[in-house]
């Protein structure tokens, strides 16, 4: 075998270990990409829930939920207030999710049960007076996804958990 033969194979034995190695790493980065969607989508659950926890562990912030449910009219001014920063959270904490989609973080599609949930929210009662009062401190890729969402008709229908016990 000549020395230029030699070289041949050394090129070939590079291509082939250039391919293997481009194709470990396409797997690996599909991996930590899988990996970091799962982390982002397992955080906004968690954000979630601890938006619920803050209702079903303090009476007082769900005694103030539920006098919202229709008007915020009948709030007296530091009920108004602890519904105002209660909302605000819940809503920021969507519109995280909404921006880590928007991104590519999260698929729309693991995001439906986080959305009906807000914009059926926003859709009745006093969430939806404090949305439209609101809705401009939020940015605005985000208050045209949730308006065209609420625009769409499919959450107008309530599902506070008070609706079915006065049914």
């Amino acid at each position: 075998m000549s020395l230029q033969d030699l070289g041949n194979l050394g090129e070939l034995i590079a291509a082939v270990a250039t391919v293997l190695t481009l194709a470990y790493l396409a797997i690996q980065l599909k991996q930590n990409t899988n990996a970091l969607r799962s982390q982002t989508f397992q955080q906004s659950s968690m954000d979630m829930s601890l938006t619920a926890n803050a209702i079903s562990s303090n009476e007082e912030l769900a005694s103030i939920l539920v006098k919202a449910k229709d008007n915020l009219d009948d709030l007296n001014p530091v009920e108004k207030l602890r519904f105002h920063f209660w909302m605000l959270v819940a809503i920021r904490r969507f519109e995280a999710i909404f921006v880590q989609m928007e991104y590519g973080s999260i698929d729309p599609v693991r995001i439906e049960g986080f959305e009906f949930s807000i914009i059926s929210l926003l859709a009745n009662g006093g969430a939806s007076q404090w949305w439209s009062s609101t809705k401009s401190g939020f940015s605005h890729d985000f208050v045209k996804y949730a308006d065209q969402k609420l625009n769409s008709g499919k959450y107008n229908k309530s599902i506070h958990p008070t609706d079915s016990a006065e049914s």
